[in-house]
């Protein structure tokens, strides 16, 4: 393989958070070692797909950077806010639902990263957005 990189950010394709996320992977270094995969909802297809196709999707584009990049961690990035979730609305204005169910989501997604590949490791974080920007980046253990 002629290059190769660690990590792949499985993240939302919403606008907001182009530059946080790239501010981000700069603060955490993994900038130019990231292949970037950009969906609605991020993990929300891979636990919950509206389509089986939604699926295959995102976890084919995990297969090519293990295959062409021999990447061995996946990032799964949703956020707060998120329109193919609903938005804040859908949690009946409960900041703390909506965490729960992001966290909820990103943990069956990472279990099922785990089951079709168990030497992967899989991190997840969830940007808490606040007036149309990223306010926290906050890991889930």
């Amino acid at each position: 393989m002629s290059h190769t990189c660690h990590n792949l950010l499985i993240h939302c394709m919403d606008f907001r958070l182009h530059e946080d996320i790239k501010n981000w992977m700069q603060n955490q270094g993994i900038l130019g070692d990231t292949d970037l995969v950009s969906v609605a909802g991020a993990g929300k297809d891979i636990i919950n797909p509206e389509w089986p196709l939604y699926r295959e999707y995102v976890l084919r584009q995990v297969q090519l950077s293990i295959k062409l990049h021999d990447m061995k961690r996946v990032i799964l990035m949703h956020h707060t806010d998120c329109g193919a979730y609903g938005g804040k609305s859908a949690f009946g204005g409960s900041p703390e639902k909506e965490e729960q169910k992001h966290i909820a989501d990103m943990q069956g997604a990472a279990a099922l990263l785990k089951q079709k590949w168990p030497d992967l490791q899989v991190s997840l974080v969830l940007a808490k957005m606040e007036g149309g920007k990223v306010a926290e980046f906050k890991e889930i253990g």
